[in-house]
C-alpha cells in the first residue's frame, strides 16, 4: 500500500518543467512536505479539460494542468456518507472495481512525489523506511480522481494511489508498493484516448535499481509532524 509519502521541494517552476505545465500562475500549499498523510490536499496533474465537475473523453493534445485534490478516493456515484477514504486502488482490479472503474476510465492523475514511506516489521515492531528515487528526482505515482457533491451542494474532488505487487527491493519491506510510472508512461496516462489494456500494462513495479531505501525516524507516524528531521536516521539508544 502507500500511506504517507513526501514532497520535500515543491518549487513550482521545477515542478512546471518535470510535468510539463501550462504556463500560468497555479495556487497550491508551497511548504516542503515530509508527511503527507491520507485526507490531506495534495498537489495532482491532470490534462488540461478534464478537471471539471463532468469530466469525459477530452482532448489528447492539451496541456497538463495542475490541482488540489483529497487523498482519499470518494467515488461520485456512492451516498453521502460512502465510508472511509480509498486512499489506495490495487492496479489488479482498478479496471473493474465499480469503486474506480469509472475513475480508471474518465478520470486519471499523476501525483507528483520525492520519496514515500513503508513500515517493515521485525523482532523490535516496525521500522519506517523512505524509498525514493536513487537519482533523487521527481516522479509520479499513477492516481485516479473522482468528484462528489455533498449535501448542501459542496464538491469534494478526491483521488486515490494505485498500487501493484512489490518489485524484488521492497519486497523484504512490504507486499504491495504504490505505482510509480515510469517518465515515458506519464502522458499515456494521462491520455483521455488510451486503450484500458495499454493502461494495465503501465500499472508495473518500479525497476529496483532505479530506487533506493533507508531507515528514518521513528516520528514519521505521528500523522502531526511534519519536517525534515523525519527523514534523520533512526536513534539508536543503545
Amino acid at each position: 500500500m502507500c500511506g504517507r509519502y513526501t514532497l520535500a521541494n515543491p518549487d513550482p517552476k521545477r515542478l512546471k518543467l518535470r510535468f510539463g505545465l501550462a504556463d500560468g500562475s497555479f495556487e497550491f500549499d508551497e511548504r516542503p512536505r515530509f508527511n503527507i498523510a491520507p485526507t490531506d490536499s495534495v498537489l495532482a496533474v491532470r490534462r488540461a479539460g478534464l478537471s471539471g465537475e463532468d469530466a469525459g473523453p477530452g482532448d489528447s493534445g492539451a496541456p497538463n494542468e495542475p490541482g488540489s485534490l483529497r487523498w482519499g478516493l470518494l467515488p461520485g456515484r456512492w451516498a453521502d456518507e460512502p465510508g472511509r477514504p480509498l486512499i489506495n486502488a490495487k492496479s489488479e482490479t482498478v479496471a473493474t472495481q465499480p469503486a474506480f472503474k469509472e475513475s480508471f476510465l474518465q478520470r486519471r492523475c499523476l501525483i507528483p512525489a520525492d520519496g514515500f514511506y513503508e513500515w517493515r516489521k521485525d523482532e523490535n515492531g516496525k521500522q519506517p523506511i523512505w524509498i525514493n528515487r536513487a537519482d533523487d528526482e521527481l516522479f509520479a505515482f499513477a492516481g485516479i480522481w473522482a468528484s462528489l457533491e455533498r449535501e448542501g451542494g459542496e464538491r469534494i474532488h478526491s483521488c486515490s494511489i494505485l498500487t501493484c505487487e512489490p518489485n524484488d527491493l521492497m519486497r523484504p519491506i512490504h507486499d504491495r508498493m504504490p505505482v510509480i510510472l515510469g517518465r515515458d508512461d506519464e502522458a499515456g496516462w494521462l491520455d483521455p484516448d488510451a486503450d484500458p489494456a495499454f493502461l494495465e500494462q503501465l500499472l508495473q513495479p518500479a525497476p529496483s535499481d532505479e530506487l533506493a531505501t533507508r531507515e528514518v525516524n521513528d516520528a514519521v507516524s505521528n500523522v502531526r509532524e511534519d519536517g525534515p528531521q523525519l527523514l534523520d536516521p533512526p536513534m539508536k539508544l543503545f
